[in-house]
């Protein structure tokens, strides 16, 4: 319940934020915003995954290892991912998008 409160939080300071600043400075709050959202709900997620321990110390810094292991990873795909996007034919071609489909 606690992290639906902050997300709530933080999209209201961040909607007060845009209405009180000037049009260039929108832009840069809203990334602030967005960025503060996911690493929010992304350490949320890992935490919940993984039962991690933020009370001592010991499990702070095991919470981080984990966490930058996650992000780690999620680049890592998201480079296989774009390479693969780049390594495929994206030509134009004659055929059908389906097998043996006509149009009719």
């Amino acid at each position: 319940m606690i992290s639906w409160i902050v997300i709530v939080v933080l999209l209201v300071a961040g909607v007060f934020a845009i209405k009180m600043n000037h049009l260039r400075h929108r832009i840069f709050i809203v990334f602030l915003i967005a960025l503060a959202l996911f690493l929010y709900s992304s350490m949320a997620l890992v935490e919940t995954q993984n039962e991690l321990d933020f009370t001592t110390t010991e499990g702070f810094f095991n919470a981080i290892k984990v966490y930058t292991g996650w992000l780690a990873n999620g680049f890592d795909n998201l480079k296989t991912l774009t390479g693969n996007v780049i390594g495929m034919d994206w030509g134009s071609t004659n055929a059908s998008f389906f097998e043996g489909s006509e149009n009719k």
